[in-house]
C-alpha cells in the first residue's frame, strides 16, 4: 500500500512537494542549458564520385579482352594515401582545423580519420555473386564549420579523382617504358649473339656440318685411292722381286731402278694419304662437339627471338593502354556531385539537450518527493486514518502554519535553491562546461 492512492492525496502531495520539484526542475534546466551551450554542432558534407565503365577495353594476350583492374583495391590504395599521417596533417594545417587546440599530431590524425570517410557503393550484379565492381564513391567530412566541411569533402574528392587518373596513367607509362626497354635489350642480345655465331662459324668452319659432309666424301675417295695405290704398290713390288737385282745387264739394272723409284714414290703417296685420312678422321671425331655448340647457340637465338616477339606484342598492348588512358576511354572516376555547404547540423539539437535537462530535473524532483513520502508515512487526512487503521476520527483539526514559520521555510528554500544553483555553476566552471 503506498502513501498516495487517490486524486485528493496526489493533489495534497503536489502542494507539499512542489518546491522540491521546482528546485530540481530548475537545476535540471540549468544543467541542460549549460550542456546545450557546450554541445558542438557537427556538420556533414558529402561529395559523390561516379565510377564510369570503360569505353574501350584493350585486348589481352589470349584475345578475350583485358581483365579490368581491381577497382576496389585501387580505391583502398588511394584512401590509404589520402588518410596517411602526413597528408592529414597537411590538410589540417591548410584548413586551420586545430588552431589553438592543445592536441598532439597523433590525436589530430585520429580525430580526422574518424571525421573523414570514403564509402564505396557496390554496383548492381545479377545473382548473388559479386565481382568487386563499384558504381559510386561517397566522400564525407565532418566539422563544426559547415563551409570547412564542404571544402574538405570537395578537396578529398578532387584528390581521389586526380590520384586515380595519375595512378592509371603512371602505371600504363611504366609498363610501356619497361617493354620498350625489354625489346631494346633483346634486340641487342640478338645482335650480339648473331656476331658470336658468325665468328664461331668463321673460326671453326672445318668442323661444321657442310664441311663435315665434304670431309666424309674426301675420306671415302682417299680410302678408295689408298686401296688402288696399295694394289699398284704390291704389283710393282712383286715385279721388282721377280727381277735379278744382282744382274749386270744394263736393261735389267734399268728396270730395277725404275721399279724401285716407282715403289718409293707409291710408298710416299701411301704415307701422305694415310696422314690425310687420319687428319680427316680427327676432324670428323671433333665435329659433333662443335655442332652441339652451334645448335645451342641457335636454340638461344630462337629463345631470344620468341622473347622479342612476345615483348613486341606486350609493348603494342602497353602503347594501346597508354593511349586509352590519355584519351580517358578507360574505367575512370568522375565527380558527379560536389559537396554543398550543409544548412543543418547532424549532431543532437541544443533545444533537445535543454529539454532533456528539464525533463530529467522534473523526474528527479518527482522521485525525491515520492521518496520523502515513503520515508515520512504521516496520516494527514481523516480518510487515510480510517482507511489504514479502520478507525473513524471524532474530530479533524486542520494544520495552520504561522506567518513566521512560513517565512522561515521560504527563506530556507530560497537559500537552499541559491546554494544548489551556485554549486551547479561552480561545478560547470570547474569542468570547463561554461
Amino acid at each position: 500500500m503506498g502513501p498516495i492512492q487517490n486524486l485528493h492525496e496526489i493533489l495534497s502531495w503536489l502542494r507539499r512537494r512542489w518546491r522540491l520539484m521546482a528546485l530540481t526542475t530548475l537545476l535540471g534546466t540549468l544543467v541542460g542549458v549549460i550542456l546545450a551551450m557546450n554541445t558542438d554542432r557537427v556538420y556533414t558534407a558529402s561529395a559523390v564520385i561516379q565510377v564510369i565503365n570503360p569505353v574501350i577495353v584493350a585486348a589481352s594476350e589470349d584475345g578475350t579482352g583485358a581483365a579490368s583492374t581491381d577497382i576496389t583495391r585501387r580505391v583502398q590504395v588511394i584512401e590509404q594515401q589520402l588518410m596517411s599521417r602526413d597528408a592529414l596533417l597537411d590538410l589540417a594545417q591548410r584548413h586551420h582545423l586545430f588552431d589553438g587546440m592543445p592536441l598532439n599530431p597523433s590525436e589530430q590524425v585520429a580525430l580526422m580519420r574518424r571525421a573523414f570517410t570514403i564509402t564505396s557503393i557496390a554496383a548492381a550484379q545479377q545473382g548473388f555473386a559479386r565481382d568487386g565492381s563499384l558504381s559510386a564513391l561517397v566522400v564525407s567530412a565532418d566539422d563544426d564549420d559547415p563551409q570547412t566541411a564542404a571544402d574538405i569533402a570537395n578537396e578529398l574528392a578532387n584528390q581521389l579523382v586526380q590520384r586515380s587518373v595519375d595512378a592509371r596513367q603512371s602505371n600504363a607509362q611504366q609498363a610501356l617504358d619497361f617493354f620498350r626497354a625489354e625489346e631494346t635489350r633483346l634486340e641487342t642480345s640478338i645482335a650480339t649473339l648473331e656476331d658470336d655465331i658468325a665468328e664461331f662459324r668463321s673460326q671453326n668452319e672445318a668442323f661444321l656440318s657442310d664441311s663435315v659432309a665434304l670431309r666424309r666424301a674426301e675420306r671415302a675417295r682417299l680410302i678408295d685411292g689408298l686401296r688402288d695405290l696399295q694394289a699398284d704398290l704390291s704389283a710393282r713390288q712383286s715385279e721388282l722381286d721377280t727381277l735379278d737385282q744382282t744382274s749386270t745387264r744394263t736393261v735389267v739394272q734399268r728396270q730395277v731402278a725404275t721399279l724401285r723409284a716407282s715403289v718409293e714414290q707409291l710408298a710416299q703417296q701411301e704415307v701422305e694419304m694415310r696422314a690425310r685420312i687420319a687428319e680427316i678422321q680427327d676432324i670428323l671425331t671433333r665435329a659433333p662437339g662443335y655442332e652441339q655448340e652451334v645448335l645451342a647457340m641457335n636454340r638461344r637465338m630462337e629463345q631470344l627471338q620468341a622473347q622479342l616477339t612476345a615483348a613486341a606484342d606486350r609493348r603494342r598492348e602497353a602503347e594501346l593502354s597508354a593511349r586509352i588512358e590519355v584519351d580517358q576511354q578507360a574505367e575512370r572516376f568522375e565527380l558527379l556531385e560536389r559537396a554543398l555547404v550543409p544548412e543543418y547540423p547532424v549532431s543532437r539539437s541544443r533545444k533537445v539537450v535543454a529539454a532533456m535537462g528539464v525533463v530529467a530535473g522534473l523526474m528527479l524532483g518527482v522521485m525525491l518527493a515520492y521518496g520523502l513520502e515513503w520515508m515520512q508515512p504521516v496520516m494527514r487526512t481523516s480518510a487515510r486514518m480510517e482507511r489504514d487503521l479502520q478507525l473513524r476520527p471524532v474530530i479533524s483539526i486542520p494544520f495552520t502554519m504561522s506567518v513566521r514559520e512560513r517565512r522561515r521555510r521560504v527563506t530556507i528554500w530560497g537559500l537552499g535553491g541559491l546554494v544548489l544553483i551556485g554549486l551547479a555553476l561552480a561545478a560547470a566552471l570547474q569542468l570547463g562546461l561554461i
